[in-house]
């Protein structure tokens, strides 16, 4: 085999490679992204009945490191937009608000929107103080707000993750969730 002839079959092999991963990753994220009920900006991977996972979704969370939650016992939702469709930044100021989540237990936390690492930043359902309605209320801003508050920290763009336990009404993938809206107040 001539040097020539084995240079051009490493770089068809490279080129192989290359279009294969990136058309996986396409294929992965097009496949697994499903918005949520209410149009808003939350997003879930959450795919298939109590029984049977798309491999798709598997591989959504396989591909940023994580594992995939267990079937049946959470779901979970994240976003990197506001209500508006603007990027979540660490410079301004939002209101995560809604009706209280019907939900065994659901933790809220920030992470890097480039990672998709969550941060040891979190608000959980028992620490939550709510409304006089009923309804929560979450503040996240670099200064500190009164009642329910978590700060970016250092993050410039983030991602908010949620996880809900299910409870009553949360068994599967087809149950409704009422999501939280995301308010963008003020900016630095």
């Amino acid at each position: 085999m001539k040097l020539g002839s084995l240079i051009k079959a490493a770089g068809i092999l490279f080129l192989g490679g290359v279009i294969g991963i990136v058309t996986a990753q396409w294929s992965i994220e097009r496949t697994a992204t499903a918005m949520t009920a209410g149009g808003g900006p939350w997003k879930s991977w959450f795919s298939g009945t109590a029984s049977i996972r798309n491999p798709y979704v598997n591989a959504h969370y396989l591909m940023f490191g994580r594992l995939p939650p267990a079937l049946g016992q959470e779901l979970l939702f994240e976003a990197t937009r506001d209500d508006e469709g603007a990027g979540l930044d660490g410079d301004c100021d939002y209101v995560i608000q809604g009706p209280r989540l019907s939900a065994r237990w659901w933790q809220l936390a920030l992470a890097d929107e480039a990672a998709k690492q969550p941060s040891d930043v979190t608000f959980t359902s028992p620490r939550l103080i709510a409304e006089p309605d009923g309804s929560m209320r979450i503040n996240i801003s670099r200064t500190p707000k009164a009642g329910n508050w978590m700060s970016p920290g250092d993050l410039s763009h983030f991602a908010l993750v949620l996880k809900l336990r299910p409870g009553s009404g949360l068994n599967n993938a087809a149950s409704v969730v009422m999501l939280p809206r995301i308010k963008r107040e003020a900016c630095s």
